[in-house]
């Protein structure tokens, strides 16, 4: 009898038997042959596989089960339907390969799994390397602050505009998942205005026994919850800089104004167009220019809106700071946000960041100053 004729005739056997012990032998046997020449089968193939590992997989013992699974889970073409039964299976010990690791899952399984099972199904689902929006909108809205946090933290992991609503509007309690949160490329303005409301309501609800005063309160609350969005080494200085080397604005005797700091950045003139928004906005320079190169442009929006910027010339100085053609992406996510952010906010917040800083800053109309070197 020839190998596979044997291996036929084991599999009828153990099939017709109620034996544990010898399915379990003859699983580990077609499981090994299978991932041993799985680069070499095609669909058809994989199909048959798949057929006879999940009829002796569905009565097996558990651990036989948690060791298939575990076989399983790296395969980048593996056996679905096992690979499906397996991820459904209501113990964790033997879903949590597959759930973690298999690419063979599919979307609408692991949506479902989100939504049906327990905790400890959802942080396994949580520390996969890419997940579809459906299901990080699930896990945002039943995890506990863990399984966000990892979602937070892996921009692989898509987030629809539900989802960043949902991660900001945690992040005002959470200042590590904040952080994690304003570090991912698809956040936009848009949801970061929902940080703001949420932290704005969530003041109000702390300071209700101040005196009676709304619109001095709101005032306050949105720039203290707008100021969040900048970059913390943009708001405060390091503590442990020395006093003698934050920069200095050196003023010249020429008249500075945004046409000029227009045509600096048209020019490509970048350090002398940075000197200028920093004294426009009344910021030392080091500030803007740390704002200018930081990994997201949140701080140096919040600048050129304060100084009254219009979007061409930001969008020219974007492209300045990127060294080449904007992104479609990007060019997007950077209009939105700037014609979302209203001047008067913006002014509000480089206020507050003056105060911060120990710079009593001038109102919007005082700024027809010199340009900065």
């Amino acid at each position: 009898m020839n190998p596979i004729s044997s291996l036929v005739a084991d599999i009828e056997n153990a099939l017709s038997e109620d034996a544990g012990e010898r399915r379990h032998a003859l699983l580990r046997r077609i499981t090994g042959l299978f991932i041993d020449q799985v680069p070499d089968l095609n669909e058809d193939h994989i199909s048959v596989f798949d057929e006879v590992i999940l009829c002796l997989a569905l009565e097996i013992e558990l651990a036989a089960r948690m060791e298939l699974s575990e076989r399983l889970a790296d395969l980048p073409r593996g056996p679905r339907r096992t690979i499906q039964n397996l991820a459904h299976d209501h113990e964790i010990d033997v879903a949590r390969p597959v759930l973690e690791r298999s690419p063979c899952v599919s979307d609408d399984d692991l949506a479902k799994i989100a939504q049906e099972r327990s905790i400890e199904f959802l942080a396994s689902l949580s520390k996969r390397l890419s997940l579809p929006s459906a299901v990080t909108d699930i896990l945002l809205e039943r995890g506990n602050a863990d399984i966000v946090q990892r979602v937070a933290e892996n921009s692989r992991q898509a987030l629809s505009d539900l989802g960043l609503r949902l991660l900001a509007q945690k992040a005002t309690e959470d200042s590590r998942l904040y952080r994690q949160l304003r570090g991912r490329p698809d956040l936009a303005l848009r949801h970061v205005g929902a940080i703001l409301e949420a932290a704005k309501q969530r003041a109000k609800s702390e300071m209700s026994d101040l005196p009676d005063q709304p619109d001095m309160l709101e005032r306050a609350l949105e720039v203290g919850a707008a100021s969040i969005f900048i970059n913390p080494d943009v708001l405060e200085l390091k503590e442990q800089e020395d006093a003698t080397k934050k920069a200095t604005i050196v003023w010249p005797v020429w008249p500075t104004d945004l046409r000029r700091i227009g045509s600096q950045i048209e020019r490509g003139d970048i350090p002398e167009a940075l000197a200028g928004i920093a004294y426009l906005a009344e910021i030392s320079r080091e500030s803007v220019e740390s704002a200018f190169s930081a990994p997201q442009f949140d701080s140096i929006l919040f600048m050129a809106r304060a100084i009254g910027m219009e979007w061409h010339i930001f969008a020219l100085l974007l492209k300045a700071r990127e060294g080449d053609e904007l992104s479609q992406d990007l060019y997007q996510r950077a209009h939105s946000s700037f014609h979302a952010l209203s001047k008067s906010t913006a002014e509000r917040v480089m206020r507050f960041i003056a105060s911060r800083l120990g710079k009593p800053a001038q109102s919007g109309s005082d700024q027809s100053r010199s340009n900065v070197r």
